[in-house]
This record gives C-alpha cells, structure tokens and sequence, in this order.
C-alpha cells in the first residue's frame, strides 16, 4: 500500500508568538434580549486544558489538546493536528463579564455572556397627544 504524507492545512491556523500553531475552533453565536450564547467545536480538548479569559474587553479561548501515540506501530500519513485552538471575540462592552458562565461537553463549550444591564432589550411605551 502506497501513502504519500500530506501536508498540513493552513486555512484556519492562528500563529501565536511562541511559533506555535493553533486552529480557530468553529462557533455559533445566538442572541436574546438577555445574553449571548456561543458554542465552540474543540474536539479532542480535556476540560482542564481549557482556559477562558476576558482582558480589556476581549474574551480569548485557549485549548490544547495533546496527542496519544500509536504504540508499536509507525505513522505513514499523519493529518490530524493536535496543537490546539485559539479564538478571540471583543466584547464592545456589552457584556457582563463577572457573570460569564461556561460548560463542556463531548467536545463542545457552551459559554453564556450576559449582557449588561443598558444593553438589554427594553420596551418603552411612548404616549402620544
């Protein structure tokens, strides 16, 4: 059997400062009158290699992901890439950020950020003379 190796793609990859590599995770955002919500793809990602922080407005998620050798065997074509993921979002100040929540599961972060008081969607009935 005949495996060329591939090269690594490098449509998504974010360098960072130390040279290392890392992937921009898929998201979702929703949106409701009281908070945003984001679901980030990081598969492969233990739930303590996860770091996620808010600094000067900018809320940055970090996770690496270590990979697992494949004892007694040697590696013919190696595409997966086990650096990590990296995204970063500014918040505009809309958000509270004392008030962030997240959860993980099977490979999927759900943060909540609520948002600050004077962001939130109020109806004002105006009276008309």
């Amino acid at each position: 059997m005949k495996i060329e190796k591939k090269d690594k793609l490098e449509k998504n990859n974010i360098e960072s400062t130390k040279g290392v590599y890392y992937d921009k995770p898929d998201c979702d955002i929703y949106e409701n009158d009281n908070e945003f919500m984001i679901y980030f793809d990081i598969p492969g990602v233990d739930k303590d290699k996860i770091n996620l922080k808010v600094e000067k407005d900018v809320l940055t998620l970090t996770a690496d992901s270590t990979k697992k050798a494949a004892e007694d065997y040697s590696c013919v074509s190696e595409e997966m890439d086990y650096s990590g993921f990296r995204r970063s979002f500014n918040l505009n100040k809309t958000v509270d950020a004392d008030k962030i929540s997240a959860d993980y599961d099977n490979g999927t972060l759900k943060v909540i950020l609520p948002k600050k008081e004077e962001q939130k969607t109020k109806e004002i009935k105006i009276k008309i003379s």
